[in-house]
């Protein structure tokens, strides 16, 4: 891991926490949050998955890899169960402090209210959440590449609607505004993310066990290697390219 950087807006949100008497809170929350990021970066360095860094939000965190696209969708979802590992296991040791009388009744509860908000959250399938980085997982295993993208987009924008109508607080507007910013992103990088895709088939020799005929390059699946018009994946990449060059 390269660094852990915390986010200019979480040092005004721990300020604002102060002021108003929720520094407790805060702190507790950021607390479970740096853990669950950790437990991230650990999974990923178990399976020597590329990241480049731990970005600090005041309401998540968001570990930033520099993985191949083309990454065995097991060893993505691998790293992904890493946070809510570590965060449970965090409840544990916490649990465990409270039944021998280290912490009070409460901050443990304080503290087991916090977790269940975050993993409620965070589990929503919401890109860039963790609910939407495991259901883009899920569908990239049933559908091509490209469609699974824009599928989790679509339901991301779909859930986030329904969050801001269900919790219509300020807390919640906030939150409805940073992950449409992130939607935004993701929609204006779909293509940049394709061409990459397809660059990465192109110049690496990955190791697939699956083997799909497909008409169309836009029907490239994650974890497959595929016949295109009767034309081997590599020699179609290899054509494709040469043309473009």
């Amino acid at each position: 891991m390269n660094k852990i950087t915390i986010h200019s807006f979480t040092y005004i949100f721990l300020l604002i926490s102060f002021l108003a008497g929720y520094f407790e809170y805060m702190y507790l929350l950021l607390l479970i949050i740096i853990v669950h990021e950790f437990g991230h970066a650990s999974f990923a360095k178990i399976i020597n998955f590329k990241f480049d860094k731990i970005i600090i939000y005041p309401f998540g965190g968001i570990t930033k890899y520099s993985e191949d696209l083309n990454v065995n969708t097991n060893k993505e979802l691998f790293v992904l169960i890493g946070g809510i590992y570590f965060q449970l296991l965090f409840l544990l040791f916490i649990s465990i402090f409270y039944k021998y009388n280290f912490i009070t009744e409460h901050v443990y509860s304080l503290f087991k209210n916090i977790n269940i908000l975050l993993i409620s959250f965070n589990f929503m399938p919401v890109l860039p959440l963790d609910g939407g980085r495991l259901l883009n997982i899920i569908l990239d295993k049933v559908f091509s590449y490209k469609l699974s993208n824009v599928i989790s987009i679509i339901i991301s924008f779909i859930i986030i609607v329904l969050f801001i109508i269900y919790k219509r607080t300020l807390f919640a507007l906030i939150l409805t505004l940073f992950l449409i910013k992130c939607l935004i992103i993701e929609i204006y990088n779909l293509k940049y993310k394709y061409n990459k895709f397809i660059l990465e088939r192109y110049l690496n020799n990955y190791n697939f066990n699956k083997i799909k005929i497909i008409k169309n390059i836009n029907n490239l699946k994650r974890d497959n290697y595929h016949i295109i018009n009767n034309i081997l994946e590599k020699r179609y990449l290899h054509n494709l390219f040469d043309r473009r060059v």
